[in-house]
């Protein structure tokens, strides 16, 4: 992976200790003691990142925003709304580390599931809602919950005909012939997938999902691969919202071990150019109306950076993975 002493000091400062333990515990695989995590814990919790998202929380556990245009306060439902409206509130909380044994973290996660449709959906059926908060409460630790389970469920059933997801809207405008997956959707499930685990991988849905990505090289066009499906996906952003990105594509695909695919060449090969003769990586777009500001578009990133070399260790592990597959082949 070969992370420079100067980058990985820099992704380990204590001023910023949600980095810091996703560092050790993520990226260098540390077994932390019980007490090594709790203090851990202990400084994330009052860090001002997650401060700065508890402050604008409604005391029953939701986060609003006005409408565009409108006096009306939106939020405290499932509407798939802007970048400050409680499902992303959420998802950013669980990349800064926290789980469901914050009480604040229960009390709002567990509002927001009860909100669930009977059939596990959130809003709308859409997919990119759908894998985005699959992959939030897994983070958070609600993986044995019914209500999870029954979003998995429905995440799994909903694979197309291509290999991608859908939501109803599209899929149902009437007098058009059958449309193609979307990428955005497509890219939210297989983050879904990656974290869901081992168990899930195997499966047809996951199977024909990575399929659908390898088949465009990771980011082009099925038509033309020398062409991206659309500017998202060249872009490295952060944090991630409904966009699909490089990063995720790269980072998911790595996970479930398909990091060293030929056909992802040309994806990591824009990554590689990306980076900076320091060795970090620039964040290219931010949310603007996103409550956790993780920097300045143009300069140097950690979140970036740390992404970006957890995608590559995933892609290392894979040519490890391989080459020891095929050791214990030969001496068979």
């Amino acid at each position: 992976m070969g992370i420079p002493d100067p980058v990985l000091e820099w992704l380990l400062e204590p001023s910023d200790p949600s980095m810091r333990f996703r560092t050790l515990t993520e990226l260098f695989d540390t077994q932390l003691t019980a007490q090594e995590v709790a203090r851990e814990y202990e400084l994330i919790y009052d860090s001002p990142a997650v401060n700065n998202i508890f402050q604008k929380m409604h005391p029953d556990g939701y986060w609003l925003r006005k409408k565009s245009g409108t006096r009306e306060m939106v939020g405290a439902g499932v509407e798939y709304m802007s970048a400050s409206t409680t499902h992303y509130c959420l998802a950013y909380l669980s990349e800064l580390g926290l789980t469901r044994e914050h009480p604040m973290i229960k009390k709002a996660a567990d509002r927001y599931l009860g909100l669930q449709a009977e059939d596990g959906d959130w809003f709308w059926h859409l997919s990119c809602l759908q894998g985005f908060n699959i992959k939030t409460f897994l983070r958070f630790g609600y993986r044995d919950d019914e209500h999870l389970k029954k979003s998995v469920n429905l995440l799994i059933a909903s694979s197309r005909f291509d290999g991608g997801f859908l939501c109803d809207m599209h899929e149902k405008r009437p007098g058009l012939k059958r449309p193609k997956s979307c990428i955005r959707g497509s890219t939210k499930a297989l983050e879904a997938f990656a974290e869901l685990g081992e168990d899930y991988w195997s499966l047809p849905a996951c199977q024909n999902l990575c399929n659908y990505f390898l088949s465009r090289n990771g980011i082009y066009t099925m038509r033309d691969k020398t062409r991206l499906v659309n500017h998202d996906v060249s872009c490295l952003f952060f944090p991630f919202i409904y966009n699909a990105g490089l990063l995720q594509i790269l980072y998911s695909l790595s996970k479930m071990g398909y990091g060293n695919d030929e056909r992802l060449n040309t994806a990591w090969d824009l990554l590689e150019k990306k980076k900076l003769a320091n060795g970090r990586y620039p964040l290219e777009k931010t949310p603007s109306q996103s409550p956790w500001k993780v920097g300045e578009v143009g300069q140097e990133n950690k979140w970036i950076t740390f992404y970006a070399y957890l995608a590559l260790k995933y892609q290392e592990k894979t040519i490890y993975n391989t080459q020891l597959s095929h050791k214990r082949l030969d001496s068979t």
